[in-house]
């Protein structure tokens, strides 16, 4: 492995710890930076290694993802829909990448449902609440409901990737319950520390896939 990428993890850990104790002091000159970078270096980490096209769509997701970061980090100008926007491309190309050979095991089967119903409760709960934001948002619940499935249907898929996608749902939960339900202490906390470590394990997840 190159020193390069040697030290890409290590990065991301650190600017992820930088980030999660600072998160109370948002917005602060870069922090959309700062936020930011332990995605991008996740991107740079697997497109480095990556030897099959379903790498390749997660480092794309993962450009995505960390764009929607900096966007969502700008959000107080009134990005949240575009942030949303980049969020919904990042999942589309992690269905992409996770949706090959499906496989119905019991087990399987028991998780997807179970996504399946999280996903329509949280629509029926944030319904009523979203006002202009309803379609933006109801469309993207679909996506990342479709996007877990898709982590947990996919024959090749490990688990670590299944728990990666489970938590990522969860960090987008949090944000959702937040800013259109009710607010939650420490919201930026937990839904960072949800979130990291979703970015993190579906892009190790999708590397041991072919390792």
């Amino acid at each position: 492995m190159k020193l390069e990428r040697k030290i890409l993890t290590p990065v991301f850990v650190l600017f992820a710890l930088i980030f999660l104790g600072t998160v109370h002091l948002t917005p602060y000159p870069l922090s959309f930076l700062v936020k930011a970078v332990p995605v991008f270096s996740m991107a740079l980490w697997v497109w480095t290694g990556a030897t099959s096209n379903k790498e390749r769509l997660i480092g794309i997701g993962l450009i995505f993802s960390g764009l929607g970061d900096v966007v969502l980090e700008l959000s107080g100008k009134g990005f949240f829909v575009y942030g949303l926007g980049l969020f919904l491309v990042a999942h589309l190309f992690y269905i992409f990448a996770f949706a090959k050979n499906p496989k119905l095991t019991k087990n399987r089967s028991v998780i997807a449902l179970t996504i399946l119903a999280y996903g329509a409760g949280m629509g029926i709960l944030l319904a009523e609440n979203l006002g202009t934001m309803t379609v933006p948002v109801l469309a993207y619940l679909m996506v990342i409901v479709i996007m877990g499935v898709s982590a947990v249907l996919g024959s090749a898929n490990p688990m670590l990737l299944v728990l990666g996608a489970g938590l990522f749902i969860l960090s987008d939960s949090l944000i959702a319950v937040n800013r259109f339900l009710t607010p939650i202490p420490a919201a930026g906390f937990w839904i960072m520390i949800t979130y990291y470590p979703a970015q993190l394990l579906i892009a190790r997840g999708i590397v041991a896939t072919h390792e």
